[in-house]
């Protein structure tokens, strides 16, 4: 029994893995208005994209890709204008943002996991595929603020030949952090925010009429932006998780990061 649970554990653990992207583009333009996060149709963005060793945390500079973000129009989506962030690798389009501004804040239409971070079949089985607008970003929050909570029942994990049913709540969270001066690839971007995001999964497994709580699972993301720029850098720390439960030896996992640092953009 002990071995068999060991091995549904490692398998939810190590369904968190990271997706990285690439492409190019020039010059820095930056405007003249106090705008928290320009969203104008032409802009692009590129970003050196860096993998994070699991077992150290630090960069992996023999992996290191290129990322480029275009801004294309604005539509209206489920309320909220939206624009477009096409995202390219090695010059072919490999998908599309949506991101939008009301005031003080930025929403993107995500799913729970922000784009960009690669899930294995597993925890997307776990985590709903449906996409909504999430709050990531509030320059006037002085406290935590929920970017999305809710409870999923009635999933199956497959496991050798078999099923698990599975429940658990997943929640995210957004948490401004500090508003300075950073300094990125030998360029400074003055009032710039830290943002934190912290998505938790507290799963539960049924095993031979047994329920099994599994110790929360929690991945953090970090993302800064600058004033009148736009996102200037992003970082997914690599994983470090010990999940246990009564009765077995806890399971520690380790899985690579990323970070994502701007190198030149054009806002218009």
């Amino acid at each position: 029994m002990k071995i068999f649970l060991r091995s549904v554990f490692i398998l939810i653990v190590m369904g968190l893995t990271i997706g990285i992207s690439s492409c190019s583009d020039d010059t820095t333009t930056p405007t003249p208005s106090a705008d928290i996060m320009p969203l104008t149709t032409g802009s692009h963005y590129v970003y050196n994209v860096i993998r994070l060793d699991s077992l150290t945390g630090q960069r992996d500079l023999n992996a290191v890709q290129v990322d480029s973000m275009v801004v294309g129009g604005s539509s209206l989506k489920d309320g909220k204008t939206a624009y477009a962030f096409d995202v390219f690798r090695s010059n072919v389009k490999i998908r599309t943002d949506l991101y939008a501004k009301e005031g003080q804040t930025v929403w993107g239409y995500w799913q729970f996991i922000p784009p960009g971070i690669v899930l294995t079949e597993l925890i997307n089985t776990i985590i709903p595929q449906t996409r909504r607008w999430s709050k990531f970003a509030d320059f006037n929050a002085t406290t935590e603020w929920t970017i999305a909570d809710t409870n999923v029942t009635g999933v199956s994990v497959p496991f050798n030949g078999t099923t698990i049913p599975l429940s658990s709540n997943i929640s995210m969270k957004g948490k401004k952090l500090e508003t300075s001066s950073v300094a990125i690839n030998g360029a400074s971007f003055p009032n710039t925010t830290k943002f934190e995001l912290t998505l938790t999964l507290k799963p539960s497994i049924t095993i031979f009429g047994n329920v099994f709580q599994v110790d929360p699972i929690a991945v953090k993301q970090y993302i800064w932006i600058a004033q009148n720029v736009g996102i200037v850098k992003e970082e997914f720390p690599a994983l470090d998780l010990k999940v246990t439960i009564p009765g077995i030896e806890p399971i520690q996992f380790k899985g690579d990061g990323f970070v994502r640092e701007l190198l030149r953009y054009s806002v218009k």
